[in-house]
This record gives C-alpha cells, structure tokens and sequence, in this order.
C-alpha cells in the first residue's frame, strides 16, 4: 500500500520533470528563432525589393498607356482615391526637387513607414558622375536610391533608368 507521502513525492518528482522539459524545450525553441531571425529578416527585405520593383514597373507601364503624363494616376492601396505619382521624362519614378528624394520614393511606391519587421530602413541618395577623359567636364550624373538595413543588406532604384537592383548582404 502506498502511502500518502510516497504519492506525495512521486507527484513532485513528475512535476520536477515536466518544468525541466518544458525548460529544454523552450531552450530549444529560443535557441532556433534567434538563429532563424536573421533569414526571416533578409527574406522580408527580398520581398519588399520585389515589390518596390513591381510597382516602379507598374507606373511605368501605366505612364505609357497614358501618353507619358508628367504625373500617373493610380489605384491607391490604402485610399479611395487615386495616388499621384511624380515621373522623369523616361517615366520612372522620381521627386527631384524633394529635400529627401528617396524618401519621398519610397513613401510613393510602398505607402507605408520605412521599416521591416521593427527594422529602421534607411534611404540613402547616392550620386555618380562620369567624366570626359581629356578635359575632366560631367557628361553625365546618375542619382540612386540605397534603401538600407542596420546589418548593411540594402537593394538599390537608379531613378534615371528605373533599375532595382536585387538584395545586397552586408560588406
């Protein structure tokens, strides 16, 4: 016969071996998700370049249909009305006389806030120039647009010729 100590004991024995499993697991489950943080990170920003490429290329295909208009007309995803677009004279995207051009390009194509997954992107505008070898005179400058995440992946939009460029890793 079995005493009501010895149940006693037995019961907090069983206990003591659920918790430490569920410890372990947890452990486990921790160890994962923080390994698996950095590719649920770099995937989500994979995405969002794709996406920032599919509505560049989806105003670029409307300005055409409308006759190359300095300004396109479309849907918005969050309002009833129609958003207007800024466009080069080749039809790309583009706010030239913004203070800050790649965040205003970026708030026009993906009409949110610049962040993923409670990460900060930040737009920076880089500008190129290539010059003439003889005389050293700018033939030509090009302005992009790096949208950058804090471990240094970022994907970059050349607002002359409408090119995003795929998902960098960090240096």
């Amino acid at each position: 016969m079995v005493s009501n100590s010895e149940k006693k004991e037995k019961s907090l024995a069983e206990f003591v071996v659920i918790v430490a499993l569920v410890g372990v697991l947890m452990a486990i489950f921790i160890n994962y998700f923080i390994e698996s943080e950095e590719n649920f990170t770099n995937a989500g920003f994979a995405t969002m370049a794709q996406s920032f490429n599919t509505k560049v290329n989806t105003v670029h295909a409307q300005w055409m249909m409308d006759k190359q208009p300095n300004i396109v007309l479309l849907a918005s995803l969050n309002k009833k009305e129609k958003q207007a677009i800024s466009v080069n004279r080749a039809g790309w995207i583009d706010v030239p006389k913004a203070q800050l051009p790649c965040e205003a390009i970026w708030l026009l194509v993906m009409e949110t806030p610049m962040n993923l997954m409670n990460v900060s992107v930040s737009a920076i505008e880089v500008h190129t120039s290539k010059d003439k070898s003889l005389n050293e005179q700018k033939i030509a400058e090009t302005s992009q647009c790096h949208y950058v995440l804090h471990d240094g992946s970022y994907f970059q939009y050349d607002r002359a010729r409408g090119k995003v460029s795929k998902v960098f890793g960090p240096n």
